[in-house]
């Protein structure tokens, strides 16, 4: 076990139409009208994903917390860096509490996607 958060994917591969609905709601910033989305693709270059809470008495509840997707965040970019640095992969995993990749988390960004994760 490489993280001691449970988690699973909430969402991989969107229609246009959902896409459209996130923008329209401020949870996306593509549209997917005027520019393609990760999760726009068939298959689907991006997922987003959610974290049972660690609290067995309140597991039905999910948690998006920003410790709790930090964790998994630096599983899911390490373990992609390790099958990147053997060979293994040839991509890389941007995610969305640190879009431009320089190790700075939240802070020097306009828009947080914690659950977010694509590749580049």
């Amino acid at each position: 076990t490489r993280t001691p958060v449970d988690f699973g994917i909430s969402e991989g591969h969107r229609s246009l139409e959902r896409q459209k609905e996130l923008y329209d709601q401020g949870k996306s910033k593509i549209d997917g009208i005027n520019k393609k989305g990760k999760h726009n693709y068939s298959p689907s270059l991006a997922i987003d994903l959610y974290a049972y809470h660690p609290d067995i008495e309140v597991r039905k509840k999910l948690a998006y917390d920003v410790p709790t997707l930090c964790i998994i965040a630096g599983v899911i970019i390490s373990c992609a860096d390790e099958l990147k640095a053997k060979g293994d992969i040839k991509h890389s995993i941007r995610w969305g509490g640190n879009w431009d990749n320089d190790g700075v988390i939240l802070y020097d960004q306009s828009f947080d996607d914690l659950p977010h994760f694509e590749l580049v």
